[in-house]
């Protein structure tokens, strides 16, 4: 056979280079540029994707009442973490009065389309929690609750509380649409007092529920506070710290703020602006808590997103460090080449960068209130001096995007489109409606592979689950209605946000009926809380995910065997430790004297461990084993 040339063998690696990169991709955010215009009557968006309408204001609620107007904030809530079943929270930006509508939404797999199941109000009594109103952007918790935010100032206190009623965060149940009772006792429910008054915007939470930051909506007073709860998860007490940082950037310090009285809450703005004052950002749009384990948030008035770590500290000088403009006006005027070789795609970033969201590669897309309303999406491996930015959509003209939120398995994003103008030009969506954006409109937006009537999906999940076994996790799943399929990827995380791929599976299963799968995470990292999820990825390259699974981790160690039993000099110990480090054994007569003391290194897994018991006297003893991480653990033996 006739040797291939360099020539060809390059560009055989090219063309497989090129086809591996495409297996790898094919999710929500895949997709190419739409050409940069100014807005038209419909909703543009890439080919690769369609939309489905989920509702629009003043459509009847089965529940009772109508759902209201401005739809803002679009917060997609998993039931037992599914991505098919769920409850839908939009929030309403009136003013005097706001309203929040859920949605109990599901996917139907026949059909590809989602439905409403049921639909109704949030309950805000005044007698507990004064007047609400401009429900402008807020968060899903990682307590599957949801906070929204009043973006509004005014005066008044129609409870006379001694609270003023607008500027708060508020949690809310989404299962029995209520407002959470933060304080106990008496009261029926109550605003996150503890947070602040403000112009409130936004919320974000880490995962572990230890920090919520939240921005104030404000050209004057664009303030980041950052609130440290008591306990974790719980809102209604905490420390509050506002950042100081100058107009260099670079590094910040959190400044304590007072806030255990209600004047103290009441004041926050106040104690903001005393020396040393914090540092105004020209109104905060949204604060988005990054894979990357960073902290974005958006400068409306500005149009720029700024990003910084937060280092845990406390009026160091570098509590924060990394402070920078991620994407926008880092110089004013800034444009993007969003097709690439400037093929007809620069286009000016502007103002108005508003809701943020980052999907489950790492990519944050940009909602834009300002300038031409764009949906803009910044990829994960952007830098100012090496731009990484495109542009999904073009949005109906008059209207702007508001709120934004994923499925746990980045299949499927919902939005609203607040305030369209009269138009009258109709597109069919996902559902086969024709669908006029003439009036405030929520969607759900996914590939055509999912979505609707071209959706082929390669198989259905019909199980899935992640369980600790000993000092392993194991992760099983059930697939049926097999086609077009290519591999599995299991992929685990630390956090719920950053994954890692930690085992696939390239079985050929086309054509089967159904089958069953298990992996085992043998090497567990120090955590005590592990997520899971499965990739799978079909032959032509589009690839989706599963819900996440949370896997608790029992951390306590484990004597797996005592030998020999009765034993006479030394004593065999089996242990399985979830965590390296130090630990102790001790062995105690039936009295509780320690008769026998040890110090062990430990390491992460089973270990056998020696002990030499020739100086015991015959009988019964316990031997306790102190793990520095993985607790204490107890068993019996018996000396001859």
């Amino acid at each position: 056979m006739k040797p291939l040339s360099i020539t060809k063998k390059l560009y055989l690696f090219f063309v497989s280079l090129s086809a591996a990169s495409l297996v790898s991709a094919q999710t929500i955010g895949t997709f190419s540029s739409v050409t940069p215009t100014a807005q038209v009557q419909t909703l543009v968006i890439p080919s690769t994707h369609t939309f489905q309408r989920i509702i629009r204001s003043g459509d009847v609620l089965s529940m009772g009442g109508t759902l209201g107007t401005n739809l803002d904030f679009t917060g997609y809530v998993p039931i037992a973490g599914s991505s098919k079943n769920g409850r839908l929270s939009i929030s309403s930006e009136n003013t005097p009065t706001a309203e929040v509508g859920i949605l109990d939404i599901s996917y139907n797999n026949s059909t590809h389309i989602w439905g409403v199941t049921a639909a109704g109000k949030v309950a805000f009594n005044p007698t507990d929690i004064g007047t609400v109103t401009r429900f402008c952007s807020g968060t899903v918790t990682p307590n599957n609750t949801i906070i929204v935010s009043e973006e509004d100032l005014s005066a008044g206190d129609v409870n006379t509380d001694g609270y003023t009623d607008r500027g708060w965060l508020i949690e809310i149940d989404p299962a029995t649409r209520t407002v959470i009772n933060q304080a106990g006792g008496g009261a029926v429910a109550d605003k996150l007092w503890a947070l602040g008054r403000a112009n409130r915007e936004n919320a974000a939470i880490k995962s572990d529920n230890t920090v919520l930051y939240t921005g104030a909506d404000d050209p004057a007073n664009g303030f980041l506070f950052k609130f440290v709860p008591t306990v974790p998860g719980v809102f209604s007490s905490g420390s509050l710290y506002v950042l100081r940082t100058t107009a260099g950037l670079g590094n910040g310090t959190w400044k304590l703020l007072p806030n255990g009285t209600i004047a103290e809450r009441n004041g926050i703005i106040t104690a903001a602006n005393n020396a040393p004052a914090a540092y105004n950002f020209n109104g905060i749009e949204d604060v988005e808590a990054g894979p990357d384990g960073k902290i974005y948030y958006t400068a409306k008035g500005e149009g720029k997103v700024y990003r910084f770590t937060d280092n845990g500290t406390v009026g160091t000088g570098t509590d924060i460090t990394g402070l920078e403009v991620f994407v926008g006006n880092s110089t004013a005027g800034i444009t993007y080449d969003v097709n690439g070789a400037a093929a007809g795609g620069v286009e000016s970033w502007g103002i108005g960068n508003d809701n943020l969201a980052f999907d489950g590669e790492g990519n944050l897309w940009v909602l834009q209130d300002g300038s031409r309303n764009h949906i803009w999406v910044v990829g994960a491996s952007h830098t100012q001096a090496s731009p990484n930015v495109r542009l999904f959509a073009t949005t109906p003209a008059g209207s702007e995007p508001t709120g934004i939120s994923f499925t746990p398995d980045y299949r499927f994003m919902f939005l609203s489109f607040q305030h369209p103008n009269a138009n009258t030009t109709s597109q069919t969506d996902a559902a086969g409606t024709a669908v006029i954006f003439d009036n405030h409109t929520t969607v759900v937006i996914g590939r055509t592979s999912v979505l609707g009537p071209l959706a082929t999906l390669p198989l259905i999940f019909t199980a899935f689950d992640a369980k600790q076994s000993g000092a392993a996790v194991t992760v099983n799943w059930t697939v049926s209605n097999i086609s077009n399929h290519d591999y599995f990827s299991v992929e685990r995380s630390t956090d719920g946000t950053r994954f890692e791929e930690i085992s696939r599976n390239n079985d050929q299963i086309n054509g089967m009926n159904d089958k069953s799968f298990t992996v085992t995470d043998n090497n567990l990292p120090d955590a005590s809380v592990l997520y899971y999820r499965i990739k799978q990825c079909d032959a032509d390259g589009a690839c989706r995910y599963t819900e996440v699974k949370m896997v608790k981790l029992d951390g306590k160690g484990q004597i797996i065997r005592l030998f020999p039993q009765p034993v006479n000099d030394k004593l065999n110990i089996m242990y399985r430790s979830f965590s390296a480090g130090y630990g102790s054994i001790a062995i105690t007569d039936i009295t509780g004297k320690i008769v026998i003391r040890q110090a062990h290194n430990l390491v992460k897994g089973d270990q056998s461990l020696l002990l030499n018991t020739g100086s015991l006297k015959s009988g019964m003893y316990l031997v306790t084993i102190t793990d520095k991480l993985s607790g204490t653990v107890t068993q019996k033996f018996v000396k001859e």
